[in-house]
């Protein structure tokens, strides 16, 4: 392969190659979207990235004789990450690379090394930059675009790593739903049972008390997931960045609250998936592009969504009378909302591979699993 060497992002120019990378590596891939580009630079600044509040990182990028970017890295310590899971473990993120295997444990390298510098013994990732972000190196499922804040990676990217010393740490799975049918006649059959739970009720987002009712999705998701593998509380600061970058775009009547004598018992939160509008876009980088994707979103309308919030809160999850339900009703309120709305695709990710739970309320709903993204982990002792 050509030459390269492998520089720090430390000033303007270094940064733009950091993120024009993913275009450089993939502009040919048919099922490649740039990302918002918006969104792509926060991740390099630390006075607007939420992360920057518990976590620091470094961030590298490969180029080649000519000074054309052929893939990058970073890697991260995640303070909150390690009060859950140790104080050993560091993560690598933002990894891409073009096909040269060599370039790919280059890059890692770097990575572990500067981790070792922090006291990390063990590298986990991709992570970019949290849990809480975009998780996972795709190995399965290449054929198709990714939807909102997932990612999309080369198919020799995950053989790479692998060759790189790298096993696998967890897999996370992207569920496909026909949305246009609406929800098959079993799913509506258990939701209905909803009713006869006394106090219970379902309900969409209230616009009029944003505030409140984020503050309920955060409450719940932080409960629901709290047992789960890797997982890292959201912090307000987190959940509001999230919804002020999509503010603008939500469709509220995609996100359901169920609530039980007035508390909050569950929730779901889908959003209209941009990475369609964005196809052709570059990542939106412009005024006129950041205009065309409100108008694609707002006015002529995308057809496919992302359910990327869900949960249940854990005391209704252990009662085997009530949880059910709840899952059961949240998915077929999903499936109501989207097909009333014109949806043709919604995709619910991602679950735990090992999640049965939700994997049989999400399957028992229609969903059909069509991508995997794996999570790697090597210890550098």
């Amino acid at each position: 392969m050509a030459p390269y060497t492998i520089h720090p992002v430390a000033d303007k120019r270094s940064r733009q190659a950091f993120l024009e990378t993913p275009a450089a590596v993939m502009g040919q891939d048919p099922a490649f979207i740039a990302p918002l580009a918006l969104e792509a630079a926060q991740k390099l600044d630390p006075k607007r990235h939420p992360f920057y509040g518990y976590g620091e990182a470094a961030f590298w990028v490969a180029l080649d004789g000519a000074g054309k970017p052929v893939g990058r890295i970073s890697a991260q310590i995640n303070r909150r990450h390690q009060e859950r899971h140790g104080a050993h473990e560091g993560h690598f993120g933002c990894l891409t690379a073009i096909d040269d295997p060599a370039l790919f444990q280059d890059l890692l390298a770097q990575a572990e090394a500067w981790l070792r510098t922090k006291g990390a013994t063990r590298s986990l990732g991709p992570a970019s930059l949290s849990i809480n972000e975009e998780i996972g190196l795709l190995v399965d499922g290449f054929d198709t675009p990714p939807m909102l804040l997932m990612g999309h990676d080369p198919a020799w990217a995950g053989p790479y790593v692998e060759a790189a010393g790298y096993g696998k740490a967890q897999d996370l799975i992207a569920y496909r739903y026909d949305a246009a049918g609406g929800p098959p006649a079993n799913l509506g059959r258990f939701a209905a049972k909803l009713k006869d739970i006394p106090g219970a009720r379902i309900r969409t987002f209230d616009k009029r008390h944003f505030n409140r009712d984020l503050t309920l999705i955060l409450k719940i998701f932080n409960d629901a997931w709290s047992e789960n593998w890797g997982f890292v509380p959201m912090t307000e600061r987190e959940i509001n960045a999230l919804a002020h970058a999509f503010k603008a775009i939500a469709d509220y009547g995609l996100i359901f609250i169920v609530e039980i004598d007035d508390k909050a018992a569950g929730m779901a939160v889908s959003l209209p998936n941009v990475n369609e509008a964005l196809a052709g876009l570059h990542g939106a980088g412009s005024l006129f592009g950041l205009l065309r994707l409100l108008w694609r979103v707002k006015i002529t309308g995308v057809t496919s969504a992302r359910v990327l919030l869900m949960g249940v809160a854990r005391l209704i999850q252990a009662d085997m009378a009530r949880g059910p339900v709840v899952g059961f009703a949240l998915v077929d309120a999903l499936a109501k909302a989207h097909a009333a709305k014109g949806y043709k695709t919604m995709e619910l990710s991602w679950v735990l591979e090992g999640n049965g739970p939700m994997r049989r309320v999400a399957e028992m709903g229609g969903a059909v699993p069509y991508k995997t993204y794996r999570v790697y982990q090597r210890d550098l002792t």
